[in-house]
């Protein structure tokens, strides 16, 4: 469901939005998720069920106990009146057990993946967002799945 409602958001308000929240994910200051996004957004971070602030801030933490030295670098900010899509890479360790992947143990391994946010905005606020991510890389590459054959990952 995209929520459609009519405002503008400027350029430099959807870059330093996303840059805080970018930091959130390195830093681990969740009130980043109350500045950004507005009351009632929905996040949708498929495979994970949609999200309101409450449980986003609860994933960012999660995500957080088991991935450490997470890096994020946000390449690029396409702004259309009421919507953003922000492109980026990530790159962390699997050093520890989250809740986010339940029974899976430490590997140390060094992973990355590339995605994007796809925001919808209502005012200075985000109002529904898109986390699209290469999970089955990430995961692969973090040593809890195997490679895919032929990939020579």
């Amino acid at each position: 469901m995209t929520q459609s409602r009519s405002s503008t958001v400027s350029r430099e308000r959807a870059r330093e939005a996303v840059i805080r929240f970018m930091a959130a994910w390195e830093q681990g200051d969740v009130s980043a998720v109350d500045e950004v996004f507005a009351e009632d957004v929905v996040y949708h971070g498929p495979p994970f069920p949609d999200m309101g602030r409450a449980e986003l801030r609860e994933f960012v933490a999660g995500f957080r106990t088991g991935f450490s030295e997470i890096h994020v670098q946000v390449h690029e900010h396409v702004v259309d009146a009421n919507t953003s899509v922000h492109r980026w890479t990530v790159e962390a360790v699997l050093s520890g057990t989250t809740q986010l992947l339940p029974g899976v143990e430490p590997t140390g391994n060094r992973t990355s993946a590339e995605g994007a946010h796809v925001l919808h905005w209502s005012g200075d606020r985000v109002s529904e967002a898109w986390h699209l991510g290469d999970w089955l890389g990430w995961l692969t590459k973090a040593g809890v799945l195997p490679p895919l054959p032929g990939t020579g990952a």
